[in-house]
């Protein structure tokens, strides 16, 4: 059975205080002297560096000059009883003053040398008792702070280092492992030890802690042969153990030997997740089995067994638990993919209607605005040639002199005659021709249209005038009649529609 097994919590906090400050290593010396001191650390501390005060008895080679120490130590042990604490020892008496005693047992004669010898030993004996009192009676008020004075850091913040990226730590324990011990390991986990604890709860796996201490004795012989047994490594892979190593000098490793209340190195340490507890259904990962101090690979083979068979019927539990989970998570997720792939298609149709709505409209307005811009056009034209026909010169009187006779076959085949003055452009025929329809026995003889002349607006004609023999067209309209020998004195004439132009032109 462990030493710690056998102590309080209060006895283990009072050995953890006397290996500091003493620096002792070996526990079953440390518990012994402890125990054979009532578990009294000042006095402990004081018999390590051979400062107890021995207890004073009567002598008699000296006449019975002990008397006052037994009153002394009389004292010492009332002061201990009222307030737990060593009394400093008296002062010496002064060298004049006659030394009293309780007895009249006359002071035996002594040598020049030991009187001597007795003078300065007593002081100095006597300072040095107080100082360690003193350093004993500090360090049970306050055992942080002296162990932080003796050892030069504190036990509560670890290493002093500042903080690193733990997968560089973990990087620096593996190569200075192999360095050490060769390549013949467990597989570490690659991370920092909160990186390892999610990873294990996550995927419900043992995680299996390894905290490494250079100074103790067994270390290099544990990593050595058991870290490196065969039958122990192909156990950890096919268990699936999660493996997390780190060095208590740097500050994670530190952190978990406090967190996990180590007290003997080499440690192992096994984590699982806990089952959740009444009235909560969060689980945590806890401390399930502890390996303390020198051990085979057999024997951790045999602990990790015992919390394998001891946590499978948990972690099963688990693991249906979570399966059953991720099913209903599965099964909610494909309903979700399946509602929001409907949803897609209902918006696609929505959207391609929509936008279909929207051409529709579009183009319906676009075909308004043409026919409006159409009709606007057909008014403006038709307003424009009013204006023309309203402007358009007399016809001249029959025999009037230096007049053209012309007579034209319009394109539905009617003739039609009309006298020209031979000094009116050829537009003016031109514009006889196209506003024909505005005659008095015209289709727009009657239209209620108001004559306007659109300043900037370019009249195209949709047809030409031919002189049949010779073929000639006739197209300069600024020409003067008198100086087109195609209408001058006279001639007839033929309306062709510039479109029967371009079918004629096509078909030769």
């Amino acid at each position: 059975m462990d030493v710690l097994d056998q102590l309080t919590e209060d006895q283990k906090g009072i050995l953890e205080n006397y290996l500091a400050v003493t620096g002792q290593n070996d526990l079953e010396i440390a518990v012994l002297a402890l125990e054979h001191h009532s578990w009294q650390l000042e006095t402990a501390v004081q018999a390590q560096f051979g400062d107890t005060p021995a207890r004073s008895r009567t002598d008699e080679s000296l006449g019975g000059l002990g008397v006052d120490g037994d009153n002394t130590n009389n004292i010492n042990n009332s002061d201990r009883d009222e307030d737990d604490h060593p009394a400093p020892p008296p002062p010496p008496p002064p060298p004049s003053a006659p030394t009293h005693h309780h007895t009249n047992a006359p002071r035996p004669p002594t040598s020049f040398s030991r009187s001597f010898l007795s003078w300065f030993s007593w002081p100095i004996n006597t300072i040095w008792g107080v100082t360690w009192s003193f350093l004993a009676y500090f360090y049970t008020l306050f055992p942080q702070t002296f162990r932080q004075a003796i050892t030069g850091q504190s036990t509560r913040t670890g290493p002093s280092r500042p903080p690193q990226d733990p997968t560089s730590v973990a990087a620096r324990f593996l190569r200075d492992y192999e360095e050490s011990y060769g390549t013949v390991h467990p597989n570490f986990h690659a991370g920092g030890y909160s990186a390892a604890l999610n990873k294990a709860k996550n995927d419900l796996k043992f995680l299996v802690v390894y905290l490494h201490s250079d100074e103790h004795d067994a270390t290099d012989k544990f990593c050595k042969e058991t870290l490196a047994d065969s039958e122990l490594l192909n156990y950890l892979r096919t268990n699936d153990f999660l493996v997390w190593g780190g060095n208590v000098k740097e500050t994670e490793g530190f952190q978990v030997a406090t967190t996990l209340q180590t007290v003997r190195y080499p440690f192992i340490g096994v984590i699982a997740l806990s089952q959740p507890t009444a009235g909560s259904s969060a689980t945590k990962m806890v401390l399930v089995d502890r390996l303390e101090g020198p051990s085979t690979a057999e024997q951790v083979i045999q602990r990790l067994t015992q919390q394998v068979t001891r946590q499978s019927a948990a972690l099963d539990r688990l693991r249906a638990d979570r399966r059953e989970r991720e099913m209903a998570r599965e099964i909610r997720q494909q309903q979700d993919d399946a509602y929001q792939q409907s949803l897609r298609a209902d918006r696609e149709k929505a959207r391609q209607q929509k936008e279909a709505r929207e051409a529709a409209e579009k183009l319906k307005r676009e075909q308004e605005r043409i026919e409006a811009e159409k009709l606007a056009a057909l008014d403006r034209r038709e307003r424009h040639l009013k204006y023309l026909f309203d402007n358009l010169p007399e016809e001249p009187a029959a025999g009037e002199a230096g007049c053209a006779r012309l007579s034209f076959k319009l394109w539905n085949g009617e003739r039609v005659i009309r006298r020209f003055k031979g000094t009116e452009p050829v537009e003016h025929v031109y514009i006889f021709i196209e506003t024909i329809e505005f005659r008095e026995n015209g289709t727009k003889a009657e239209l209620q249209l108001e004559a306007e002349e659109h300043v900037g607006y370019t009249h195209e004609y949709d047809f030409v005038l031919i002189s049949p023999f010779p073929r000639t067209k006739v197209t300069d309209r600024k020409k003067l009649i008198k100086d087109e020998p195609a209408l001058w004195p006279s001639a007839s004439l033929v309306v062709e529609l510039k479109e029967d132009e371009d079918e004629e032109v096509d078909d030769e």
